[in-house]
């Protein structure tokens, strides 16, 4: 009943609200054991299958669980409508789901269907698997990873199709799943899989389209090729895609279809590589991505999306120091990005990269506009939606970074756990505490050690030391290296004060210096 007034009462206010005032929420219910921790923290199942019903919910809607809805049957004034049986994250069993909408009329709690607009119901939905490596070299493993790189790139450039971001499809990688598990996770009609196999200069590409409400197979082909005829390849996987889909295309749109990062190969296969390091945020892994940047550079030094993605590994490592010099790889990171920005003025890595750039330098107000003409030119792209949501936290405008980082959950259903340490830096810069606790303790149930820092700061904004004294014992157990200085060395917060208020609180939780 509670939920039911929550979003009557909501809906009522938005209706006397301009579009971009209003607020909507999802709300997801369940009932079961729970475990309550020394510091009042709420663990378990019950807890855990509530959180993962909630993104299930439409804008203004409410979800439950089977086991809810069994306890109040015939108790409540509204009906449940089943949504099926649903494989929710880290939840072993799949959990039946129900919709609740009221008796007499669905105006009040929204069914899913009203939560989407007409032009999102009329596009397909296409998740692009990675391509699997069927050569004996593992050496190989980015060449299938570049070749999906660039097909989800080159069709998401199509507006009558909705592409699966890059990081939801990559994670169901070495996973065996079937149809039903990729349109449940991914929320996918359709989804691409495939294979390559090098041996010299000759590549062999299998590629296949299937509906995945079904399990069946719309298109398949085979390519036997030689190395210098990938791009050939590439091109006419994804143009008979679009074709199968029933997508009617546009002069413009035919031509960003043959969308590669670069027309060389040996370039390509330097940048690919680059990038399958490029995603594991660490010093070693960054080195090497920088290293085959650089290698991809020499070989077409007028490729813009090269420029960008290296301008993007200099500003990160200068970020964390994980470098000779900040100062230099800073301005390294500027000079690739404008370079690219003069090669292409619509790069959205290169305005992402300028974007960073300005973060590390506490330029907040240029780094805020800078990532905001990055989303626009990418609106799909779910990591420039978080990077920004960063750079709105530091530049004191919270409110806006949490409505970025729904975006960017939105567009990437299996986010990495980054953005969750994101959106509670977020929370606790709005002064949302409890919303602030409960994602990062989410983000360190996943990838334990990380937002432990940002627990401590919120239990001290909250006022409770004892808390905040015990998660920092934690936080020295996970990472034995931490210290307050270096810590401080990577936030880039507007606010001085709020810097040195945050330092403080830290050393009083006993923290080394």
């Amino acid at each position: 009943n509670a939920a039911i007034e929550i979003q009557s009462s909501i809906s009522d206010e938005n209706e006397n609200l301009a579009p971009l005032q209003q607020c909507s929420f999802r709300i997801g219910i369940n009932i079961g054991d729970i475990i309550v921790d020394e510091n009042g923290d709420v663990f378990g199942d019950g807890v855990n299958i509530a959180a993962r019903l909630e993104p299930l919910a439409s804008s203004g809607g409410i979800v439950v669980s089977d086991a809810l809805r069994s306890q109040l049957w015939n108790k409540v004034g509204v009906d449940f409508q089943p949504l099926g049986r649903q494989q929710l994250k880290n939840i072993i069993e799949g959990i039946d789901v129900f919709l609740v909408v009221d008796k007499e009329s669905t105006a009040i709690i929204p069914n899913m269907e009203d939560a989407v607009d007409q032009e999102s119901k009329d596009r397909p939905v296409l998740a692009i698997l990675p391509f699997d490596n069927m050569s004996a070299d593992p050496d190989q493993e980015y060449l299938g990873a570049g070749i999906t790189e660039d097909l989800i790139a080159s069709l998401a450039n199509v507006e009558q199709i909705s592409v699966v971001s890059r990081n939801s499809a990559f994670a169901l990688k070495d996973r065996a799943v079937s149809a039903s598990d990729i349109r449940q996770e991914l929320g996918a009609e359709y989804f691409v899989t495939g294979s390559l196999r090098r041996s010299g200069n000759r590549i062999r590409v299998t590629a296949q389209l299937t509906n995945a409400a079904s399990d069946t197979q719309i298109w398949s082909a085979r390519y036997d090729r030689e190395l210098e005829d990938l791009f050939e390849v590439q091109d006419e996987i994804t143009l008979t895609i679009a074709t199968e889909l029933q997508v009617e295309l546009t002069d413009g749109e035919q031509a960003k279809l043959r969308y590669t990062t670069t027309d060389n190969i040996p370039a390509w296969m330097a940048f690919t590589r680059g990038i399958s390091h490029f995603r594991n945020v660490n010093a070693e892994s960054y080195r090497l991505a920088r290293q085959n940047f650089e290698t991809a550079l020499e070989a077409d030094p007028a490729s813009a999306q090269i420029h960008a993605m290296l301008a993007c590994t200099h500003a990160i490592e200068g970020r964390f120091f994980w470098c000779g010099d900040q100062d230099t790889s800073l301005q390294l990171a500027k000079e690739l990005a404008e370079k690219a920005l003069s090669i292409d003025s619509e790069n959205a890595d290169a305005w992402g990269a300028l974007g960073y750039r300005h973060m590390c330098r506490n330029e907040s107000d240029q780094s805020v506009q800078a990532y905001k003409r990055a989303v626009e030119l990418a609106p799909g792209h779910a990591d420039l939606h978080a990077l920004y949501a960063l750079a709105l936290t530091f530049a004191e405008q919270p409110e806006e970074a949490i409505q970025q980082m729904m975006v960017a959950m939105r567009l990437n259903p299996l986010d990495p756990g980054w953005y969750c340490g994101v959106l509670g830096h977020a929370y606790r810069y709005a002064g949302k505490y409890d919303e602030a606790l409960n994602i990062l303790q989410d983000y360190n149930r996943q990838n334990s050690g990380f937002g432990l820092v940002d627990i401590v700061l919120t239990y001290a904004d909250m006022g409770d030391k004892k808390a905040a004294a015990s998660y920092a014992k934690k936080l020295i157990e996970a990472r034995p290296e931490f210290s307050v200085a270096a810590w401080e060395k990577t936030q880039n917060c507007l606010d001085s004060r709020r810097l040195e208020k945050d330092r403080q609180a830290l050393l009083e939780s006993n923290l080394p210096a």
